[in-house]
């Protein structure tokens, strides 16, 4: 692979001494060089393309894994599909499903030109969840490794494994119809003065246009345990819990205590012998303590025992309402208990 002026310099900058070994660490651009210059084949080549699909639902979808990293060239060889705003050549895939949220990042490398991306998700029906376009993704120049590029991150929730309204599918593909616009990227010039800390020779700025072909590289991390949250979609949970879960009472066990007029009132005409027995100070003290929505130890652990054998047994609808129903009821750890049983069962 060549090893460009800037690269050059950031080795000698950094006092690499094993610079031949770059070509493992950066972009197959010597291999894409096609994909990433030669823009006019491009757009002649998309014009002969034929679409390879009739909806969302019939595209080739490969598979990915949480925590992989893959480089995606997008060029002839690419299958081809006529999206809202126009023919693109594209890469599709289907998401982890038995995983932490997900956070992807998509990266277009620059040549003399630039594939930019739109994305768009889909739920476990192809119904589309959202399309992230050009407002997500930033420009980032060469450094150390990494030629000029832009960027997108976004995050995939798996809040609820097993919700049919989870992000499913993701495309990869290009407006046809913002093939005419461009992005203005640092020279070269520019950045090996930023590397070696001479005076900026002041050479224009390069305007790259938008091509149907490109390099792209995929990545996939496995959020588990981080609270991060970015360009995050929280899908609804309407069809796997609210169509299972029982109707209750939203306060359980709670005692309704009457104004201190009425309970007068009540206690002034009850017998005698039962005035005692009408408001017991301590029934008030339990009902105010359960009203705090707390929810006693063995209870709890009632409940998540529930909820594990209704998964062992293959009843997720039924481990799924268990766990709504002890949330309501005080619970903090019945989702977390569905989550793990239901990845447990799968593993």
């Amino acid at each position: 692979m060549k090893v460009t002026r800037v690269t050059f310099a950031l080795c000698i900058a950094l006092s690499m001494a094993a610079c031949s070994s770059i070509d493992g660490l950066v972009a197959p651009s010597s291999e894409n060089k096609a994909a990433l210059n030669n823009r006019d084949s491009a757009i002649d080549s998309l014009s002969r393309a034929s679409s390879c699909c009739q909806d969302y639902s019939t595209l080739p979808y490969a598979t990915v894994n949480a925590g992989e990293d893959k480089w995606l060239p997008i060029d002839e060889n690419s299958p081809v599909f006529n999206f809202s705003e126009g023919k693109s050549y594209f890469a599709a895939f289907k998401l982890p499903q038995n995983s932490g949220d997900l956070r992807i990042t998509i990266a277009a490398e620059i040549g003399k030109a630039l594939f930019f991306p739109s994305i768009v998700l889909m739920d476990s029906q192809f119904k589309v969840t959202r399309v992230i376009d050009s407002k997500v993704f930033s420009y980032k120049e060469a450094q150390l490794m990494a030629g000029n590029r832009i960027e997108g991150v976004f995050t995939i929730d798996r809040t609820y494994v097993g919700n049919p309204n989870n992000e499913t599918y993701m495309v990869i593909y290009t407006p046809e119809n913002k093939l005419s616009e461009t992005t203005t990227i640092l020279s070269e010039a520019k950045l090996m003065a930023r590397a070696t800390a001479v005076v900026d020779p002041g050479l224009k700025d390069p305007v790259i246009p938008r091509s149907p072909w490109g390099l792209l590289k995929l990545q996939i991390e496995d959020l588990s345990g981080d609270s991060g949250k970015d360009n995050t979609y929280k899908p609804a949970y309407q069809d796997a819990v609210n169509a299972n879960t029982p109707k209750v009472d939203p306060t359980p066990n709670k005692l309704v205590i009457a104004p201190a007029a009425a309970t007068a009132a009540v206690v002034a005409t009850a017998p005698a012998a039962n005035q005692a027995a009408a408001v017991p100070a301590a029934s008030v003290a339990a009902a105010t303590t359960v009203a705090t929505g707390t929810m006693l130890a063995e209870t709890e652990a009632m409940y998540n025992q529930l909820i594990q054998k209704a998964v062992s047994s293959g009843d997720i609808e039924k481990a799924m309402a268990l766990a709504s129903e002890a949330e309501r009821a005080g619970s903090g750890s019945a989702k977390q208990t569905l989550v793990n049983a239901i990845k447990n069962s799968q593993k």
